[in-house]
């Protein structure tokens, strides 16, 4: 029986700080990529240079983070079904939706690593004359038809934080097609670096400084100065470039691999049970960073969390829809309330841990 252990968060997974070679991304990448603070932040960036102003394409199930540069554009979103199998865009709802309401824009998520049906969404946006935002927010690193994700489309981006692929402080990198697309920088370097105090202690440290709770503070200290300051034009703070050129480093350098490792080991161990389903990459090269379940039932899934929970690992649901009209949505409908997501540690002990208990609740 392996040593009980507390796995409270999803833990950052560690990274050697390196420069930040931007050309040098820009080249691997295939785009000019610009800096934005948040992801939520490179969408508005992306809207604004594409200039839309009036209906936008986005999957139901999804960040709510989207929503805040779609009020500040006034733009009105229009939301479309899921594939069930990887929570991923179903492009028949894409090509129904698009032509049902009119719509000429259409933003395209692959969700916990696994890369959506890109090319195929792609190659109907061409023919249709609609625009594609490839959201890579989660799957930096994955790569389909040899294409890097968010590369795709007309616009595209991706960001850190904790419980991301490229898990950081704060940050993302967008691209558009709009080489003119120019804005008024800001600077706010004492909120970067509160922020990055906070992820340093309370996530990619927190099981070294969990005892000393002056550090929770932080985080306290950085949503209150999160209300003052309007930081969507911010530009990167220096000391941020080695932070985020260590993570960008990690994924080409396979140094996350261990995620993949256990990925695959709880794929094989739980492949075949009741009450479950793994969500699994459908195409491409994923990057997958936690373990995502779809349950039966609404009412196991609740079970499942609240036992891993009682059980010292942190378990969360999945995203609430961002939408209550399910007319046109009968998949979303479908998994609502039934996904749980684990954590993935570069800990075979504590991982060894979390499969016992999987295994224990299935029993």
């Amino acid at each position: 029986m392996a040593e009980k252990f507390v796995i409270d968060i999803f833990a950052p997974a560690d990274f050697i700080r390196q420069s930040l070679n931007l050309p040098e991304l820009n080249k691997i990448f295939g785009r000019n990529l610009t800096y934005a603070s948040m992801g939520r932040f490179a969408l508005y960036h992306i809207l604004s240079s594409l200039k839309i102003h009036d209906k936008i394409l986005l999957p139901a199930y999804l960040c709510p983070s989207v929503l805040l540069p779609l009020r500040l554009l006034k733009i009105q979103p229009v939301f479309y079904d899921i594939d069930k199998n990887d929570l991923n865009a179903s492009r028949e709802s894409i090509e129904f939706l698009s032509k049902k309401f009119k719509v000429k824009t259409v933003l395209v998520a692959s969700l916990y690593g696994n890369p959506a049906d890109l090319a195929g969404i792609e190659k109907f946006c061409q023919i249709s004359g609609i625009k594609l935002i490839d959201d890579a927010a989660q799957s930096f690193g994955a790569k389909l038809d040899g294409r890097l994700v968010g590369s795709f489309g007309n616009a595209g981006f991706f960001s850190f934080s904790p419980g991301k692929a490229t898990a950081g402080h704060l940050g993302a990198f967008f691209w558009t097609e709009n080489p003119e697309y120019v804005f008024a920088r800001t600077r706010h370097c004492l909120f970067h670096r509160l922020v990055y105090l906070d992820f340093y202690f309370n996530r990619l440290r927190r099981g070294q400084y969990r005892p000393y709770q002056v550090f929770g503070a932080l985080t306290g200290l950085r949503k209150i100065y999160s209300r003052l300051i309007d930081i969507r034009n911010d530009d990167i703070c220096q000391f941020e470039e080695n932070i985020l050129g260590g993570i960008v480093g990690g994924v080409f350098s396979g140094s996350f691999q261990f995620r993949k490792k256990y990925f695959s080991a709880f794929v094989e161990r739980f492949r075949d049970n009741r009450y479950f389903r793994i969500i699994q990459p459908r195409r491409g090269e994923p990057v997958n960073h936690k373990i995502v379940l779809c349950f039966s039932e609404m009412e196991i899934a609740r079970k499942f969390i609240n036992y891993m929970r009682a059980n010292k690992i942190y378990c969360s649901a999945g995203y609430s829809l961002l939408t209550t009209d399910w007319q046109y949505l009968p998949n979303c409908q479908d998994i609502s309330e039934k996904i749980a997501e684990l954590p993935i540690e570069d800990d075979e002990k504590k991982m060894e841990y979390l499969f016992e208990r999987v295994e224990s609740f299935l029993k």
